[in-house]
C-alpha cells in the first residue's frame, strides 16, 4: 500500500525546504526544486501547491497516488486534512520560539524577494488578495494582478501591503510584519502527528520520519 505524508506548517516555518529534504529519500518519490533567497521553492508538488494557498481547495479533487509514496507540504493541518486523508501521515512544525527572531528571517526571506517568474508573480498576487478580500472575484484578482504585473522591482512585500490598500513602504511592511503571529498548534493536530520543534526544523533525521510512517 503506498503512503502518503503531509509536512504541515505555518508560512515561513520552513515546510517547504522539510518536504523537499524528506522527498530526497528513495521511500518517496523525489520532488525537484529551486533554491532563492534561502528559500526551497518546489517545482513539482503533487498537488500543485493547491495546500500552500491562503483558501482551502476542493478536497475532493485531490486524489493520492496508487503507485508511488508521496510527501506533500501543506499550510493545512490535520484538522483539515483527517477527513479526506484519513490514511495519511502528518509532521506538524511547531510555532517559533523567538518570534522577533522569526520575523526579522521572514522579512529576509519574503518581504524582500523579487522574482521574474510570473506564475510565482500571479501565485503571490492572488494568495495575498484573497487574505484581504475574503468576497474577491476573479476579476478583482485579475485587476490587482495586472496592477502588480506593471510596477518594476516589485517585491514580495509591496504585494502584502498594496493587497491591504495601504502603501509599500517599509513602514507598513514592519507593521504587517510584527502583527503575523503564526497560531499555535492545536491538542487535536499535537495528538496526531510527530510534531517538529522549528527550531529543529533543519537538524531532521529523515530515517527518523521514514521510521514513523512506517510504524
Amino acid at each position: 500500500m503506498t503512503k502518503t505524508l503531509f509536512v504541515c506548517y505555518k508560512h515561513g516555518c520552513g515546510g517547504e525546504g522539510l518536504t523537499y529534504k524528506i522527498s530526497q529519500h528513495n521511500f518517496f518519490k523525489t520532488l525537484k526544486a529551486d533554491i532563492v533567497n534561502n528559500r526551497t521553492i518546489i517545482k513539482n508538488d503533487y498537488f500543485d501547491k493547491q495546500l500552500l494557498n491562503s483558501w482551502a481547495p476542493d478536497m475532493t479533487s485531490l486524489k493520492l497516488p496508487t503507485d508511488s509514496n508521496i510527501v506533500v507540504p501543506s499550510h493545512f493541518f490535520y484538522n483539515k486534512l483527517k477527513e479526506h486523508f484519513p490514511e495519511s501521515y502528518f509532521i506538524s512544525i511547531d510555532i517559533p520560539k523567538d518570534l522577533e527572531k522569526f520575523r526579522q528571517k521572514l522579512f529576509d526571506r519574503f518581504y524582500t524577494y523579487q522574482t521574474k517568474n510570473m506564475l510565482e508573480l500571479a501565485g503571490e498576487c492572488e494568495n495575498r488578495f484573497r487574505e484581504s478580500n475574503l468576497q474577491a472575484t476573479a476579476e478583482n484578482i485579475k485587476q490587482f494582478t495586472t496592477k502588480i504585473f506593471k510596477i518594476k522591482n516589485v517585491t514580495f512585500g509591496d504585494i502584502r501591503c498594496l493587497a491591504k490598500k495601504l502603501e509599500p513602504t517599509e513602514e507598513n511592511k514592519k507593521m504587517l510584519l510584527n502583527t503575523y503571529t503564526p497560531e499555535p498548534l492545536s491538542v487535536e493536530t499535537k495528538q496526531n502527528s510527530s510534531v517538529i520543534a522549528y527550531e529543529d526544523v533543519d537538524k531532521v533525521n529523515v530515517e527518523n520520519i521514514i521510521d514513523y510512517v512506517n510504524k
